[in-house]
């Protein structure tokens, strides 16, 4: 058997050579350079060196590609049953664990997450989603209605494809979060042009590949790399793209609904978060504290949904808070690559400033800084983008990192006396996307669970999420859903039908 060394070894091999060149986009089965011919570079956060190239996009490329998904769509995808697009999905699933290697090595370098995080949670996750879709293509049906004046009129609905979507993913989730703008809407039968993140854009070109290898037919999926503001600027305002899905920041999803909005686009929005974990003193403390501190600290807390403000029973603050500065300090921060490091980098240089910031203005107001708040002081990792686990405690809800998304590895920790009080203060937010709660009591949990504004709700397990849940968020976190039949529901467009027998 080859050594772990060896593997790796061969696998870095193979990755240079995809590196090697210019990455082209993807339009129409065919690899092509961007129309200005631009070429921007990504950058590996855990050490701040160039490790790629990628052509540039604009609005021409955007027009070429939406012109081979709506042909593409109107020829000879249409003529695919739901049967055959399964036997797709599943190909390229096969596919994705077959070069989970690969993407596994891709994802680490370009996003910084550590290796075990991006192999079974990104890249096989990623193939698990398009398998639970590859399910969902045979089984979108219509329904027969019997119409409430009776008559010999045979009245039926039917389920189509939207059309043409335009899929703009983030940074965080890159490759899995291609999967979850792809997975859906492929099943469904719709086209689709794909806008990865600039920042994180390796993993999803070689996705493409992928999808080439597997027979999608051209022009079903084109991938167009470059700049949110130019990229997703022309697939938003676009008039021949039917649906937009983005996953981002609030601030640009209301740009994106406003552009949207000239057309009557349909818009499926994941936005931001600043979602309440609540332990009151019943809980099994052990899992209270594992669920909220790694509700935070996954993925360097570059999570829409983290648990981001831990609210804790006051008569077991003190415990609670002891035990995850513990926690915090003997986390290993550290090279994605090295098996014992527990967290990577932050994605970029500018997201570590942004996070920092975050933390000076909560010490100006008032804010004790309990562990972390600055970068490691490990010489080896000087060159990259790294943060230490931070855990800040004397912060209100009128704070400033108590309510905007800080998007980083930054925890606040709240006292609380009753129920009704951490309830108001847990929707103290204009974010609604998820909760937390860990208490043994069934009625707290159905008081919550009914009385706190969040799409979704986890009791007694941060993040348990499936493809088959449905994400939603509320208030300005978002608006329509991903996963679970809902996700599907929303590529589709009911035709009613009536027919006259007489």
């Amino acid at each position: 058997m080859k050594s772990l060394e060896k593997v790796m070894d061969t696998v870095q091999e193979r990755v240079n050579q995809f590196l090697s060149s210019t990455r082209k986009m993807f339009i129409n089965g065919e690899w092509v350079p961007s129309n200005s011919g631009k070429i921007y570079e990504t950058i590996n956060p855990a050490n701040g060196k160039v490790i790629g190239k990628i052509y540039e996009g604009d609005k021409t490329d955007v027009d070429l590609a939406v012109r081979a998904a709506r042909a593409a769509f109107k020829g000879p995808w249409s003529t695919y049953s739901p049967a055959q697009r399964s036997r797709l999905l599943n190909k390229l699933a096969d596919l994705i664990e077959d070069h989970v290697d690969e993407l596994t090595y891709i994802e680490t370098i370009d996003f910084g997450s550590i290796e075990p995080l991006s192999r079974h949670g990104w890249v096989l996750g990623a193939a698990e989603h398009i398998r639970y879709y590859a399910g969902w293509a045979t089984k979108l049906n219509g329904e027969t209605i019997e119409l409430t004046t009776g008559g010999n009129v045979h009245a039926f609905t039917k389920r189509e494809p939207i059309g043409v979507c335009g899929q703009i993913t983030s940074w965080n989730f890159p490759l899995l979060g291609a999967c979850w703008k792809l997975a859906a809407p492929l099943a469904a039968g719709n086209t689709v042009i794909l806008k990865p993140s600039q920042q994180t854009s390796l993993s999803t070109l070689y996705l493409g590949q992928l999808i080439k290898e597997a027979g999608f037919p051209d022009g079903v999926v084109n991938i167009v790399t470059g700049p949110g503001g130019t990229i997703g600027e022309a697939i938003t305002s676009h008039p021949d793209i039917d649906k937009i899905a983005f996953t981002g920041s609030t601030s640009v999803g209301k740009g994106i609904m406003r552009k949207a909005a000239d057309t009557l686009k349909k818009i499926t929005l994941e936005l931001g978060g600043k979602s309440p974990n609540i332990i009151f003193a019943d809980a099994d403390i052990e899992k209270a504290v594992q669920g909220a501190f790694m509700g935070i600290f996954m993925n360097q807390g570059q999570v829409c949904a983290a648990g981001s403000r831990v609210y804790v029973e006051r008569s077991i603050y003190n415990e609670i808070t002891d035990r995850l500065v513990k926690m915090a300090k003997n986390m290993k921060v550290g090279d994605p690559f090295d098996p014992t490091s527990e967290m990577g980098p932050l994605v970029s240089k500018e997201q570590l400033e942004r996070v920092k910031n975050y933390i000076e203005i909560a010490k100006k107001e008032g804010g004790r800084i309990l562990v972390g708040g600055q970068s490691p002081s490990d010489s080896n990792l000087a060159d990259g983008y790294y943060l230490e686990p931070t855990i800040i405690a004397d912060l209100n809800e009128n704070c400033t990192a108590v309510k905007e998304e800080i998007f980083g590895p930054v925890l606040c920790i709240l006292p609380f006396d009753d129920i009704d009080e951490v309830i108001e203060r847990g929707n103290l937010t204009e974010y609604g996307l998820a909760a937390g709660v860990y208490t043994k009591d069934v009625n707290k949990v159905y008081k919550i669970v009914n009385e706190l504004n969040a799409g979704t709700i986890w009791v007694n397990g941060y993040m348990n999420s499936n493809s088959a849940v449905p994400l939603a968020g509320f208030k300005q976190s978002g608006v329509g859903a991903e996963m679970g039949y809902l996700g599907i529901e929303a590529y589709t467009k009911t035709k009613s039908v009536t027919i006259d027998l007489n």
